[in-house]
C-alpha cells in the first residue's frame, strides 16, 4: 500500500502554512505520496476552487473532522498528518487548538502541529523530547530516529530528575531502549537533564522553556491516568499548542495500534 503524508486544510491561509512542511516530510521520508485533506459540511460537490490551485492531489470529504482523521491510516495510507494551529481561529475551525485536539484525539498516526502565525519556513535543525520512567516513550524514540536519518535533525533527549531510585531504574531502563535504536543506526544525541519541579509535572513545558527546540515530540495525555486535579488544569498538549514560542509539536497518541513507518 501507497504511504502518504496528509496536509489537513480547510482554508487558503491553513493551506499556506501546512503545505510546505507536509510536503517537506514527504520527501524526505523516503519520497512519500503527498495529499491534502478538506472537509466540510459540502463535501466534493461543492469543493472550494481554491484545492485545485493547490497543485498537489486533494480529497474533499462531507462530514466531520473527527471522523476523517479516524480513517487516515486505512483510507488513504497515512503515517503522518500536518495541522496549522491558529489561537485566533474560530472554534469552528480545525485549526483552533481546542477544536484540533478533539478532531485528533482518536487519530492513530503521528500529527504535526504547525502554528499559523509564524510564517517561518520549514526549518527543524533541532528535536527535543522527554524520556521518563514510563513506556510510552518508545514511540517518541523512533519517531526521533526518523527525524534524525531522514531530516537530519539534531536529537536532544531530555530526563527529569528523579529522588526515587525505583523511578531512575525505570528511566535507565528507558535509557538502554534508546541505545538498542540509536547505536545501530549510528544516530547521535544530546542528554539533557531538566532543571525545577516542572520537570517531574511537565516535562515537555520544561523542555520548551530550558532547550527552545525547533521541534518537540510529544505524547497526549491518557484520559485514562487523569484524575480530578488534572481535569481541573489545561491539558499538557493544550499548554504545548498555546505556548508563545509557537513551535511545532509531533504529536503521538497513547494507542497499541500506532501506525509509524517500516523504511
Amino acid at each position: 500500500m501507497d504511504q502518504f503524508v496528509i496536509a489537513c486544510i480547510d482554508s487558503p491561509e491553513s493551506a499556506a502554512t501546512v503545505l510546505p512542511w507536509a510536503r517537506h516530510f514527504a520527501e524526505r521520508l523516503n519520497h512519500k505520496g503527498l495529499m491534502a485533506l478538506h472537509v466540510s459540511d459540502e463535501g466534493s460537490a461543492s469543493a472550494p476552487g481554491w484545492l485545485e490551485q493547490l497543485g498537489v492531489p486533494f480529497v474533499s470529504l462531507k462530514g466531520d473532522w473527527r471522523t476523517a482523521i479516524e480513517g487516515l491510516p486505512t483510507a488513504f495510507g497515512a503515517i503522518l498528518a500536518v495541522a496549522a494551529v491558529n489561537t485566533a481561529a474560530p472554534r469552528s475551525s480545525i485549526t483552533h487548538p481546542h477544536t484540533l485536539l478533539r478532531a485528533f484525539r482518536d487519530c492513530k498516526t503521528a500529527y504535526l502541529c504547525v502554528s499559523q502565525s509564524t510564517g517561518q519556513p520549514v526549518r527543524i535543525p533541532s528535536t527535543a523530547l522527554t524520556l521518563t520512567h514510563r513506556r510510552e516513550g518508545k514511540e517518541k524514540l523512533v519517531w526521533a530516529s526518523y527525524l534524525a536519518r531522514f531530516l537530519n535533525s539534531r536529537i536532544t533527549i531530555a530526563t527529569p530528575h528523579y529522588r526515587d531510585r525505583g523511578l531512575r531504574q525505570l528511566l535507565r531502563n528507558n535509557l538502554r531502549f534508546v541505545e538498542k535504536i540509536f547505536t545501530p543506526l549510528g544516530i547521535e544525541y544530546r542528554p539533557a537533564l531538566l532543571e525545577g519541579r516542572q520537570s517531574t509535572l511537565n516535562g515537555d513545558m520544561a523542555v520548551l522553556r530550558q532547550l527552545q527546540p525547533d521541534l518537540i515530540i510529544a505524547r497526549t495525555s491518557d484520559p485514562r491516568e487523569r484524575d480530578l486535579i488534572d481535569l481541573l488544569l489545561p491539558k499538557p498538549e493544550m499548554q504545548l499548542l498555546t505556548h508563545p514560542s509557537r513551535t511545532p509539536v509531533l504529536f503521538l497518541n497513547p494507542r497499541d495500534d500506532l501506525y509509524i513507518l517500516c523504511d
